[in-house]
């Protein structure tokens, strides 16, 4: 888990917006990265500047 900013998104946060979040694509790679801690870093960048 990365360090706490205001800007991150709370657990039911992630809940109302995980069921929009698309699937990774098959036949490419697995996805090896946390969506939900890619949109916390656009979010502190948003916030932040």
């Amino acid at each position: 888990m990365s360090k706490a900013y205001s800007s991150n998104l709370t657990k039911d946060q992630w809940e109302l917006l995980e069921p929009l979040i698309p699937v990774a694509k098959k036949g490419g790679c697995p996805r090896v990265v946390d969506v939900w801690e890619v949109l916390n870093a656009i979010f502190y960048v948003l916030t932040q500047g």
